[in-house]
């Protein structure tokens, strides 16, 4: 019987994941130089949908110092430890699987509790970074948000599709010149130009971070729906071409593909 793929993906959610990386990876604490390495792996704890990056003991230039008790499947008062999925809301230090954390020193700056040695004999060596707590650059790039996974990507394609994004029955855009952005295992995203938005949006002091488009800036209905569509004024190259595009999120408004209205999708965004 034949595998989807994404089931296939999916089916070890529950398992500690890792793999190694030929990329540079240059790790720094408040601009003191902490980790210069080609042997890093990305790790992906049990039931973590995003990978961080490990790296090896040997080549950590800082100082560790253990963080306190253990951490281990048990530890219930972690934020989010109960969820069948970890996604990126949950922090760096809910641990879904048996290990030590460590403060990490570099200079004078001190990262509590942002290393983590978990207990299975193939990381041994290796320490796990929380990605908030350092700067990182793989090769001489600089990334945000968090590493980039090596089975995930986007394709960002033209498109002549009718999409219409309303909100209680109120016209907030209509386009039949989208651009389509499909990224692994998330809802198709419709990003329309400018001027195909009818509604008047208020900017808001909302900011996100993608790994793959950069950093999104996010627009509300006055008297209405909040952070409900966000751009990305400056993207990152592989999100260039949807540069000041408007994208609306379908978990929060009704949206209309050739005369189709679609389900909202249920996401960390609903």
């Amino acid at each position: 019987m034949a595998v989807r793929m994404a089931d296939l993906l999916r089916g070890n959610l529950d398992a500690l994941r890792y793999e190694p990386t030929p990329k540079r990876i240059r790790v720094a604490l408040a601009g003191e130089p902490l980790v210069d390495t080609c042997d890093a792996v990305l790790v992906w704890e049990p039931r973590r949908i995003l990978p961080t990056y490990a790296v090896p003991v040997a080549d950590l230039a800082g100082q560790l110092v253990p963080a306190g008790a253990e951490s281990g499947d048990d530890d219930a008062d972690r934020p989010g430890v109960d969820r069948a999925v970890l996604d990126p809301t949950v922090p760096f230090g809910t641990h879904s699987c048996p290990g030590a954390e460590f403060d990490v020193i570099a200079g004078e700056e001190t990262a509590p509790a942002a290393a983590f040695q978990p207990e299975d004999p193939d990381l041994a060596d290796y320490l796990v970074l929380d990605f908030g707590a350092f700067e990182w650059r793989e090769e001489d790039e600089p990334i945000v948000s968090h590493p980039h996974d090596p089975y995930h990507r986007i394709d960002i394609l033209t498109s002549s599709r009718h999409v219409r994004i309303e909100s209680g029955g109120r016209l907030l855009a209509e386009s039949k010149r989208p651009l389509l952005l499909f990224e692994t295992h998330l809802p198709v995203r419709y990003y329309l130009p400018r001027e195909d938005v009818v509604a008047d949006l208020d900017d808001s002091d909302t900011i996100s971070y993608c790994a793959y488009k950069g950093r999104a800036s996010y627009f509300s209905v006055p008297d209405g729906s909040r952070d409900v569509a966000w751009t990305y004024r400056d993207p990152l190259p592989d999100g260039e071409r949807v540069r000041d595009h408007i994208c609306f999120f379908d978990e929060r408004v009704d949206v209309t593909v050739d005369g189709e209205r679609g389900e909202r999708p249920v996401t960390q965004w609903s």
